[in-house]
């Protein structure tokens, strides 16, 4: 449910003109439970911990990919108007056709970043220092030393095209080779981390103490 009173009610609701689809709608089959609702600390999961990032940073709008499985939990959660949950009713259909139904309930947006629910140590500063290298012609994304991490930010150039492609195999990363890419220095290691299995939670929460 949304509401003006929540845990996310002292948000900088100033407009950066960008928007953020956050990608939780997967089946989670080697975690054996929804990664959206895993523990980030004893104050939020995975997805409330995302989802407040780009609210500090300033994201216009935030559209929540969910699947059935964690839907119920969602409708419960307190958060701004400018936050939506959507159910994505094909999860098996992969990724990319989640990506692109997250981009078409965002339409008028000049940038959008794409993130994934299984990397929630995205952190507002991160956010901010990719809004400062954005280009209408080129995606950025984050970069710790020579290798490629998350989240993605997309111009309205790619997220017209995405909308576009009408084909569930595609995939997103091979489709960005065709643009230009501005890489983003971080020190932080933490955004090439997915957490994709039980393991990977217990060595991640040990790493953060």
């Amino acid at each position: 449910k949304s509401t003006g009173v929540s845990k996310f009610d002292d948000m900088n609701h100033m407009s950066r003109d960008f928007n953020t689809v956050i990608l939780a709608s997967g089946l989670s089959e080697r975690m054996g439970e929804p990664k959206a609702l895993l523990r980030y600390d004893q104050s939020a999961t995975f997805l409330e911990k995302i989802i407040r990032e780009y609210l500090l940073a300033g994201s216009d709008s935030v559209v929540c990919m969910i699947n059935s499985a964690i839907e119920s939990f969602c409708n419960n959660m307190e958060v701004p108007l400018n936050v939506r949950f959507v159910v994505n009713n094909h999860p098996e259909w992969g990724r990319f056709f989640s990506i692109r139904k997250g981009l078409e309930e965002i339409r008028d947006s000049n940038y959008c970043f794409i993130q994934n629910v299984d990397n929630p140590s995205v952190t507002c500063r991160l956010i901010e220092n990719l809004l400062e290298k954005r280009d209408p012609d080129a995606w950025c994304s984050p970069v710790y030393r020579g290798k490629g991490g998350h989240p993605v930010l997309l111009p309205v150039k790619i997220i017209n095209e995405i909308i576009r492609i009408d084909d569930p195999e595609v995939v997103l990363s091979d489709m960005l080779k065709h643009y230009t890419r501005i890489m983003v220095e971080t020190e932080d290691e933490n955004v090439l981390r997915n957490i994709n299995s039980p393991e990977d939670y217990t060595n991640y929460i040990s790493r953060r103490g």
